[in-house]
């Protein structure tokens, strides 16, 4: 038990550092649109991935568009459907907007998230959400770049342990936010908002 919270504590300490450095050597935006989360200058790192369609899927498709981008897995537990729903309870605060924004769905468990499985996952909660998969090492380079790290190399894993945030890029895919599934919808509209 004592080790259980040791880690915990190790956790949020490495993920607070993490982005408090990236916050601090990132600011390059204007000061009027200084979020109450995190803003960064930075573009968001670039992939290509598979959708559940089958086909290639680049991140500069969606261009032009404010993109939210979550790493989960489709038997996640608690954090993955909760960011899910959030995107949903999104959407309809959006309104006739909620086609400018996209949320994608980056599975951490590419052993059993195929395209028809993240499928059947999206479907429960919104036609708007793009989920993606692919080889593991294609999806390793993507982890690297965002600072994702799965736990280990396991086709069997039950539980895969991951970051819970949901970055946000504007229009030309550039970082602007970092958000949390914990965030109200209407916290995380207040934050997107000024990016459409």
């Amino acid at each position: 038990m004592k080790t259980s919270k040791l880690l915990l504590l190790y956790l949020l300490v490495i993920t607070t550092a993490f982005l408090l450095s990236f916050y601090f050597s990132q600011r390059e935006t204007p000061e009027t649109l200084q979020p109450d989360v995190l803003m960064s200058g930075r573009a968001l790192p670039r992939f290509i991935l598979t959708n559940i369609y089958g086909e290639r899927t680049a991140l500069e498709s969606f261009r032009g568009k404010v993109v939210l981008i979550f790493f989960g897995y489709a038997n996640c537990p608690d954090v993955c459907p909760q960011a899910l729903r959030k995107y949903a309870e999104l959407e309809q605060l959006l309104g006739p907007k909620a086609s400018e924004v996209v949320l994608i769905f980056i599975t951490t468990d590419p052993f059993r998230d195929s395209p028809e499985t993240l499928a059947h996952l999206v479907e429960k909660y919104s036609s708007r959400i793009v989920a993606l998969t692919g080889e593991w090492d294609e999806l390793a380079e993507v982890w690297q770049k965002y600072h994702i790290r799965p736990l280990e190399r396991d086709e069997q894993a039950a539980f895969i342990t991951h970051s819970a945030v949901i970055y946000v890029g504007d229009r030309n895919l550039v970082l602007r936010k970092i958000l949390t599934p914990e965030m109200p919808a209407e916290a995380m509209l207040e934050q997107i908002l000024p990016l459409l």
